[in-house]
């Protein structure tokens, strides 16, 4: 596409580095980002990725980016950046970047209603501060390995078609027929069903529809807390197992 429209034309490439709600938590092959970096320092064009979702310790490392050891020009980041409590975006870029916006006298045009408010700004501070203090991105990472194990326990359902992720950032397809990958007819809803059930149980999870080709395709994406412990996750297994077997059951 860069060769095909003409470097000159293209000002930067984006990804999540896992890609999470249209997908339900897809990691790329291990060599696709830095062959991505390759190209991009090649022709000169940015590589912005978006960590809004993966950043901040999510998936077992400080930003997605990290599992590949590569450096993106430019992160944006927000949601676990206050963990939540309020609304909180932000944008990262490399020394060089900055320096020449300095340089060139440019103007950051970043200015909008209620930016940079002082409450919403020292909730940040003290959500990252309470993240490296408690050592959160290695509990990430070993609680993360724990569910991912538990996870494949639910290929057992018929249904399961793939468990996925990395970190505390997991997701589950859901098939008509495991062996073809077949998925199930979007009128059938099976992802909001068994998130439904799961809700009434007490779960609060993501299902996600339109994996395959933008109509069919069910997935539940899973993110739990990052402060989520063994027992917990155990209990949350539980309770999505039985949810996808009381579905399940009425779909096959």
């Amino acid at each position: 596409m860069i060769r095909q429209q003409g470097s000159e034309n293209v000002a930067a490439f984006i990804a999540e580095p896992i890609v999470g709600a249209s997908l339900g938590a897809v990691p790329p092959v291990d060599e696709y980002f830095g062959i991505i970096r390759e190209i991009c320092d090649k022709y000169d064009v940015l590589f912005i990725a978006d960590e809004v979702m993966t950043g901040l310790g999510r998936t077992g490392q400080m930003f997605g980016m990290d599992l590949w050891k590569v450096k993106p020009d430019m992160m944006s980041l927000a949601k676990g950046l206050s963990a939540g409590y309020l609304p909180l975006g932000a944008v990262a870029v490399r020394e060089e970047i900055l320096e020449l916006l300095k340089k060139k006298k440019s103007n950051i045009a970043s200015g909008h209603t209620f930016s940079a408010h002082h409450i919403t700004a020292a909730v940040g501070i003290a959500a990252v501060q309470y993240l490296l203090k408690n050592d959160l991105v290695s509990k990430s990472r070993e609680n993360g390995a724990y569910l991912l194990k538990k996870l494949e326990k639910l290929l057992k359902h018929p249904i399961v078609g793939d468990v996925r992720g990395r970190g505390l950032f997991a997701g589950i397809e859901l098939v008509k027929n495991r062996k073809t990958k077949q998925p199930f007819s979007a009128e059938e809803q099976v992802a909001a069903r068994v998130g439904a059930e799961a809700l009434k149980r007490g779960l609060i999870t993501y299902p996600g529809t339109g994996s395959v080709d933008g109509v069919s395709g069910d997935h539940i994406l899973l993110a739990p807390p990052l402060i989520i412990t063994k027992p917990q996750i155990d209990e949350m297994l539980s309770i999505f197992d039985e949810s996808i077997g009381e579905v399940e059951k009425k779909v096959r």
